[in-house]
């Protein structure tokens, strides 16, 4: 079980950073493409967003004693192993740290229309994770 002082700290952050980047994202396509400042903010709050997930679940693995990662990605893997979070949901926060990566670097694979587009399915595995930890938290 996750500290529950810790968890609520970072899923308030994680949740508020996710109300951020819904409010730029849910703007007209049209007037967000024009607006390259509003488009890189959304890309980092949800960049903060998924490194308090990651963070999170770190904890979690670590408060509970579970065995250790290989990598950022499979730390929800280990999660979804000791049937913390569905298999589904490590899938697709396991996707979310790929975009985290292509942010973090500023790789040329940054496609803000398509993060516009799959924000909210993104959004809401976010939102499911921070419940789960929440829940684990005694929250």
């Amino acid at each position: 079980m996750v500290r529950a002082d810790l968890a609520a700290r970072k899923i308030a952050r994680a949740s508020d950073h996710l109300d951020e980047a819904e409010v730029i994202l849910g703007r007209p396509a049209l007037e967000l493409a024009a607006d390259r400042h509003a488009r890189d903010a959304a890309a980092f709050y949800l960049f903060l967003a998924i490194q308090k997930s990651i963070d999170l679940a770190a904890h979690w693995i670590a408060d509970a004693g579970w065995p250790a990662p290989d990598d950022v990605g499979s730390t929800f893997d280990v999660l979804a192993q000791q049937a913390a979070i569905p298999a589904d949901l490590a899938d697709e926060m396991r996707a979310l740290v790929r975009l985290r990566n292509r942010i973090a670097h500023g790789y040329a694979s940054i496609d803000h229309d398509r993060i516009r587009e799959e924000s909210p399915a993104g959004i809401a595995s976010l939102r499911s994770f921070l419940a789960a930890v929440g829940t684990a938290a005694g929250l």
